[in-house]
């Protein structure tokens, strides 16, 4: 008998192994069933259960209930559901996946996971298996819109549901691949019917009527139900009354969530949540990642903190209920009034903690109008978020359409003429006169009628800045980093382009951001910069602003260039320039009064257009003390709102700012001072044209286009705007940075017999050889360590005073000076200034005071030395080793002599004070450029080879440890 029932039991494995072969693909004999694939056998668990598992790897089996083309949204999300329940199944990567279609049983193996609340699981690569396909779906489970709402039928999620209701309105828009659609019961109680783009189910669904809605229960952290297709979508045959409701309803606070929310502590028409209608105040939900979400968020909190001093847990309300009872969350949409009558929302509105905010339909008239001349009021006396000083920098709805990513979509109308415009041109309609629509379809049937165009007028703003005067200069730039070089740059050139676009366009205005003149070639600098106007006005510019370098020769010899006269160095009955220059930062010191007018005002085509002008405050302790000792400049962003404010009192709206101030651009991100004044500056400054730091910038910050066109010629800025005749404003601009690439156009005439006219009076000064140099030698800043050329100018400067020691600043090196023959307007090129040499007498310890105030955290040293070489610690910025030519220790308490140049004698930024402050006996001699040519001409010819020499090095460890 054991010998049989042996037999027996090997023939029922035999059998046993068959079937799984059957079952399983791949198996091909009873000895290839690896220990890999046995573990492959997992244990199905009901997906009841699994759902409690989060966080665990699981396998389950159901019937997959809706196609994953249809409510997926392009990745892998459907559902499937077994007898016990229904569960999500997601994967960002649906490739990886077989496509899902309602009707298969699969089985999937995967970790339970929660999304917003929602319970899914995500399959494990591989695992998901079709087992078969066409099989008849579960039967819907029956559920009431008010339990969905209160959540009493939370267990049937994933599952199949069928629930009866009104749909009251739908949006116009999808948000996230889906409509999210408000169906409520007699009660008004309410919940999502989340529409699926890809369904094509939307168009079936109509306001005003009654459905029975069949779908998969989902959850975005309430439950909503989610069709397939048009055949979930159910007009009831008999169709009931609209739901009714009570205009006021009486409730308790339980908390404040926000400015314009609030929980009540018992629900209200099915909730407990209550959103302000009427006016909408700032954002507190998100995490600051910008200025301006940092301002949405102070002004948000203001707005919440103000209305926890009106409303406490267990006051008494009423709330006048909408026109719309709830929103697409669910919340009711009230007024809410305390016990003695204030009306919250109002009250908001008219201390400036909020903007109205009324979405069609508005309901009472007279509310309306009760709360659009509380906002008209309010913005008037400049209150809270109105405050022009410090304002709300985007409107909330403003605020989410960019912090969400999904831009304006309700078109807004105007009550007073009952005309609507595009949701982008939200603008042209003053914040008392809006209301929103979710179409224009609506917006019409309401009344409104789109605005008619009243005209558009096309304008090109042509821009330069930082010129310096290098009209005769070219440079051989590889721009594309391909290694193919052009030339660039040359005024005869820039005027040949400007010239182009003049004629191109209709309307043009060209301008400038400043330092048009100063550091100039010796062309323009030995002629007091008169060829460089000459050259302006040859072009056409039609207004400008001043940058520091205006003011090199200080304000006399600027006025003198505006308005005429003769000067000893410069043209013979010179008139003055014929374009007049901006800055609303400019004023005497005394009276307070401008040094220039604050803006110009241009017409074009009937519509005004503003040009305000501002320097960096910085441009103070950039030039000569003495030149600029009878004026000031002020706080640059309340200068530039100051002359806003005033053209908009004038009712101009169309308004620019021609900045000295710099701006830098990193991919989309517009840092520096032109930056800060966009983000601080009034809304209704449309272009900022930048300068000073010699940089590319074309993009935008707070609706603000900055535009910075390089220097010296290189480039020109093409800003293209459309005005509105109706509004007088800009509603459109852009911009181009056109490079003054020689090859791509021919020279303009007029501009090149300018330049050979003063080329030939120069020409005798500028050709004279003075030395050869045997290598190209830069110059510039020390940031890295001394530079060739900055060593030469120091030990030119030492050699032609006489002194111990020698400086020489960073930013008076202009250019480099290339091998070959040095001719004196090379050297004139890169010392252009005209600064004279000063002798001081400083004791040692001034010289180690005065390397350490030059020495930047963010850029490193500055000035070029001579006669002494110095380490530095790049962590503290003090000097660890200072030493004499012949290795000897600097004798801290010795008297010595340092030679620097009048401007960094006398100027008062925070690197040059220490010279002026410690530096006695003052000694002048020759102009810094005579010296540095006599000191060439003191090597007699021969090769003149300077290199990096060490002079000023970065402290190693072993010094820092001995120091």
């Amino acid at each position: 008998m054991k010998r049989m029932l042996s037999i027996r039991m090997i023939c029922c494995l035999v059998l046993v192994i068959f079937s799984l072969q059957s079952l399983l693909p791949g198996m091909s004999a009873v000895s290839e069933v690896s220990a890999s694939e046995k573990k492959e056998i997992k244990k199905i668990v009901q997906i009841k259960k699994a759902r409690q598992l989060i966080g665990e790897t699981v396998t389950v089996s159901g019937i997959v209930t809706a196609d994953q083309s249809a409510i997926g949204n392009g990745k892998l999300s459907t559902y499937i559901q077994d007898k016990s329940a229904g569960i999500n199944v997601y994967s960002a990567q649906p490739n990886h996946f077989p496509e899902l279609k309602a009707g298969m049983k699969v089985t999937v193996t995967g970790k339970i996971m929660s999304y917003k609340g929602l319970i899914e699981i995500v399959p494990d690569q591989g695992s998901l298996k079709v087992d078969t396909v066409n099989q008849p779906l579960p039967k819907a489970k029956r559920v009431s819109v008010k339990q969905l709402e209160m959540e009493q039928a939370g267990k049937h999620e994933g599952r199949l549901v069928k629930v009866k209701g009104y749909v009251e309105t739908k949006p116009a828009q999808p948000a996230g691949g889906g409509y999210n659609v408000v169906i409520i019961d007699k009660k008004y109680h309410s919940t999502t019917l989340r529409v699926m783009v890809d369904t094509n189910v939307i168009d079936k669904v109509k306001t005003g009527k009654w459905y029975e809605f069949t779908g998969v229960l989902s959850r975005y952290d309430t439950l909503q139900v989610l069709p397939r297709h048009q055949d979930d979508i159910n007009l009831l045959k008999r169709q009931p009354k609209p739901p009714k409701m009570k205009k006021e309803y009486k409730a308790t606070v339980d908390r404040v969530v926000d400015g314009d929310t609030i929980h009540l502590k018992k629900p209200v028409l099915g909730t407990t949540k209550v959103r302000f209608v009427n006016m909408d105040t700032p954002e507190t939900y998100h995490q600051p990642k910008s200025e301006l979400d940092k301002n949405q968020l102070r002004f948000g909190q203001q707005a919440t903190d103000y209305l926890k001093t009106l409303l406490s847990s267990g006051d008494q309300v009423t709330l006048k209920i909408g026109p719309e009872a709830k929103d697409h969350y669910g919340r009711l949409l009230a007024q809410v009034k305390t016990k003695k009558g204030l009306n919250t929302n109002l009250e908001l509105v008219k201390k400036g903690y909020a903007p109205t905010y009324f979405i069609w339909p508005i309901g009472d008239e007279k509310d309306y109008h009760t709360y659009q001349k509380a906002v008209k009021e309010a913005k008037e006396k400049g209150l809270g978020i109105w405050d022009e000083a410090v304002p709300l920098l985007e409107q909330p709805f403003e605020f989410r359409a960019r912090e969400q990513k999904k831009g304006l979509t309700r078109y807004v109308g105007d009550s007073s003429v009952k005309t609507y415009v595009s949701p982008d041109k939200w603008k042209e309609i003053d914040v008392d006169k809006r209301i929103f629509f979710a179409s224009k379809e609506e917006a019409e049937q309401a009344g409104y009628e789109p605005v008619k165009d009243a005209g558009e007028v096309p304008l090109t703003i042509l821009s330069m800045n930082d010129l310096h005067g290098k009209i005769d200069q070219e440079y051989e730039l590889d721009l594309k980093g391909d290694g193919n070089k052009a030339m660039y740059g040359r005024m005869d050139y820039v005027a040949a382009y400007m010239k182009q676009k003049q004629a191109a366009h209709k309307n043009t205005i060209t301008v400038h951001a400043g330092d048009m003149i100063g550091g100039s070639s010796p062309i323009s600098s030995l002629l007091q910069d008169e060829p460089t106007v000459e050259l302006m006005e040859n072009i056409g510019f039609d207004v400008g602003t001043v940058g520091n370098h205006e003011f090199d020769e200080g304000v006399d010899e600027l006025l003198r260039i505006l308005n005429g006269g003769d000067h000893p160095k410069g043209t013979k009955g010179y008139d003055g320039q014929n374009f007049p220059l901006v800055c609303a930062n400019c004023e005497y010191k005394d009276t307070g009064k401008p040094l220039l007018p604050a803006y110009e005002i241009i017409d074009v085509e009937g519509i005004p257009i503003a040009f305000i002008g501002v320097v960096t405050k910085s441009a103070a302790g950039m030039v000569m003390p003495e030149g600029i000792k009878d004026i000031q400049f002020t706080d640059e962003v309340k200068a530039v709102n100051e002359a806003t404010k005033e053209l908009k009192q004038k009712g101009i709206k169309a308004i620019a700012v021609l900045a000295h101030m710099t701006a830098s651009q990193n991919g989309d991100t517009i840092t520096g001072e032109s930056a800060k004044l966009a983000k601080e500056g009034d809304e209704e400054i449309d272009v900022i044209f930048a300068g000073h730091n010699h940089e590319v910038v074309n993009g935008e910050v707070n609706g603000k286009l900055i535009v910075q066109a390089f220097e010296y010629g290189k480039a020109i800025g093409e800003v293209n705007v459309t005005l509105d005749r109706k509004t007088k404003d800009i509603v459109k601009k852009s911009a181009n940075i056109q490079y003054v690439d020689q090859a791509g156009i021919e020279k303009d005439k007029e501009a090149a017999d300018i330049l050979a006219h003063y080329g030939k009076e120069v020409e005798p000064i500028i050709s004279e050889v003075v030395g050869e140099a045997g290598v190209k030698m830069e110059g510039g800043y020390s940031n890295d360590g001394d530079t060739p050329l900055g060593n030469l100018i120091a030990d030119g400067m030492r050699y032609s005073m006489k002194s111990d020691f020698a400086m020489m600043n960073g930013g008076g090196i202009r250019q480099n000076l290339e091998k070959g023959p040095i001719k004196w307007g090379d050297l004139f090129n890169i010392q252009p200034f005209g600064n004279v040499l000063v002798k001081l007498e400083i004791k040692g310890k001034d010289l180690v005071e005065i390397i350490e105030a030059q020495i930047s955290p963010q850029f490193g040293p500055d000035y070029s030395i001579s006669g002494f070489s110095y380490s530095y610690d790049p962590v503290t910025y003090k000097v660890v080793d200072l030493k004499l030519p012949d290795g000897s220790a600097l004798a801290l308490d010795q008297t010595y002599t340092l030679t620097v140049n009048n401007f960094m004698a006398t100027a008062t930024g925070s690197k040059y004070a220490p010279i002026g402050r410690l530096g006695q006996n003052p000694e002048t001699g020759p102009e810094d450029l005579e010296a540095t040519v006599d000191f060439v001409k003191s090597f007699e010819g021969a090769s003149i080879v300077y290199q990096k020499e060490g002079r000023i090095q970065k402290a190693k460890q072993e010094e820092k440890a001995a120091s």
